[in-house]
């Protein structure tokens, strides 16, 4: 992505982040007397979206709350006002990815995310949450807000290991003037609670049954209530029936398992009592390892998870910088605010007009906030949920692919097991060429590529052909002598197990717990009995386990396949 950096009022806007339909996001700049300079944030939003006043007000009364939290695990806000039509916000910069593009990168290089490292995520995010929830007036009195839209995209990983909370975009708090119409549902519908699902009265541990949606996907890989359609994807974060994810990967421990379930239990008297309570859980679960220790360790991890990304985008940063200096040192000087529009700010390149009244009005955040969140209403009134309003389309980075194949059969998309169907559609496909392949009894095994872009289906229809049916053999009429039979191996003779690897590449081999000096594929020799194999290779996406019992002489073949 190439950008001009460009002066916008008192800030210089150094580098794009992304665009929605709601917002630009900005890396930008100010300066100061003696060489001070700031690095921060700035969600630009569109001017359109500024002329609708009541979306303005709306999201103005909500961030007068958002403005109050101050927490080293929340997103911090600075700054907010108008230059020209365009509402701003300037925000902490948090120099990393968020949980979805953490997900994502796994997923590109086939590796799970480590379990104390989902934990740590989680247990800091509690943490900003928990203080978000007790938070009150300066009479004592609480405000009983509500995140509301927790999410992947809104917990933010820096590459120093940090853990923060952001866009409080569609927060709810019992103080505010703006009142949300009664069946009107706000967030993503893949990432709420049961309670608000229905559109029911929230409270915190809406946000604790998403944080739980949040930590079973970091552990599993895989989405949780995400479906085909909007309608479907509701009714079953209603029926809250979810997996334990230490039955889809064997690496999580049954403890963690248990704290997973608890916080996905639909009914609220069962779940966690609040963010706090849950934290304290994940610490003892973590423990004796403290946060601050495995900080440390999931910094070094994300720097080498985006070795690549952090040099790219600290060169595009660097570059921008100098641009902007350049702009800065160009500038017209610019007078002191009296409160007015200032005619020499008026005549630079941004053309400033800032409201500097009331510094609750610094809380439009939220405005902004969703402008990546997204905002979505929905209306409840009816016996079938039916879409109302989608405010905004964020540009998608990844696609899906719709398979219709005849007859059922087993779908695979680059190796990888997707389930046996006539009918299936698979999300969040990265953008590019996938290797598909269709396997049922009977018929021949079919393979292509199907080719997939950002934001769009990429529809792959395949009839299979039947085998041909076996000719049956002539019978001889020669007298052909009987094979003699094979004398059965001597007791204590070893027998072999060839590891064979379906998808390719190579992975290390544990037999008995014991790591083998070479590596699969190959034939290992085995002391006849039962003996436990392990086939590891997190770069090639193996990580299976087995016991396996051989005989005296016999030969065996073990096939493994990527996760």
């Amino acid at each position: 992505m190439t950008f001009n950096p460009e002066a916008f009022g008192k800030y210089y806007l150094v580098d794009k982040i992304a665009v929605g339909g709601m917002a630009e996001i900005f890396k930008a700049k100010t300066y100061s007397e003696g060489g001070f300079e700031n690095l921060l944030v700035i969600k630009r939003i569109l001017a359109h979206l500024s002329e609708n006043d009541e979306f303005v007000e709306m999201f103005i009364d909500e961030a007068k709350v958002s403005v109050a939290l101050q927490h080293p695990n929340i997103v911090r806000l600075y700054d907010f006002g108008k230059i020209l039509d365009n509402y701003f916000i300037a925000m902490e910069c948090v120099e990393g990815k968020d949980v979805r593009g953490m997900l994502r990168q796994l997923a590109r290089k086939r590796k799970f995310l480590p379990v104390e490292y989902a934990v740590y995520i989680v247990h800091e995010a509690c943490k900003g949450l928990d203080y978000a929830h007790s938070k009150t007036d300066l009479q004592g009195q609480p405000y009983n807000i509500v995140h509301r839209d927790i999410s992947p995209s809104n917990i933010l990983l820096s590459y120093e290991g940090e853990v923060k909370v952001a866009d409080f975009g569609i927060a709810k708090a019992e103080k505010n003037a703006y009142e949300t119409g009664a069946g009107v549902l706000k967030g993503k519908f893949e990432y709420m609670s049961p309670e608000q699902a229905y559109g029911k009265d929230l409270d915190g541990r809406s946000d604790v049954f998403c944080m739980g949606i949040i930590l079973w996907e970091m552990l599993t890989g895989r989405r949780l209530f995400k479906t085909k359609s909007e309608t479907e994807t509701l009714e079953k974060v209603r029926a809250a029936d979810v997996a334990p994810p230490e039955t889809l990967n064997s690496r999580v421990p049954k403890d963690l398992s248990r704290i997973v379930m608890k916080a996905l239990t639909g009914p609220l008297d069962q779940r966690y009592q609040s963010a706090g309570e849950m934290r304290e859980e994940l610490a003892r679960f973590l423990y004796p390892a403290t946060p601050d220790q495995t900080r440390e360790g999931f910094r070094d991890f994300m720097q080498e998870l985006f070795s690549g990304e952090i040099a790219e985008e600290r060169q595009r940063l660097e570059d921008g910088s100098v641009i902007a200096e350049e702009l800065h040192k160009n500038a017209p000087p610019i007078a002191e605010w009296d409160g007015q529009t200032n005619s020499t700010m008026a005549q630079t390149s941004a053309g400033t007009k800032m409201a500097m009244g009331s510094i609750a009005v610094l809380a439009v955040i939220a405005l902004v906030v969703a402008g990546i969140a997204g905002y979505v209403a929905w209306d409840l009134s009816q016996r079938e949920p039916e879409v109302v309003e989608k405010v905004v389309q964020v540009e998608s980075e990844v696609g899906e692919v719709a398979i219709t194949v005849t007859p059922k059969a087993k779908i695979f998309l680059d190796d990888a097991f997707i389930g046996e169907h006539e009918t299936h559609t698979i999300a969040d496909v990265a953008p590019g060429e996938h290797k598909m392949r269709l396997e049922a009894d009977g018929y021949k095994t079919f393979e292509g590529v199907v080719d997939v872009v950002a934001g769009q289906v990429a529809r792959f229809g395949q009839p299979l052909e039947k085998k041909p049916a076996a000719k049956p053999r002539p019978r001889s009429t020669a007298t052909s002598p009987r094979p003699r039979p094979t004398a059965p191996a001597p007791a204590g003779t070893p027998g072999t197990v060839k590891i064979v690897l379906t998808a390719g590449g190579w992975a290390s081999v544990y037999i008995d717990d014991e790591r083998q000096k070479q590596t699969a594929p190959r034939s290992f020799t085995l002391e006849p009995g039962t003996h436990k194999i392990r086939v590891e290779e997190p770069t090639n996406g193996y990580d299976f386990a087995t016991t396996i019992t051989v005989g005296p002489g016999e030969e065996k073949k073990l096939a493994v396949s990527p996760i």
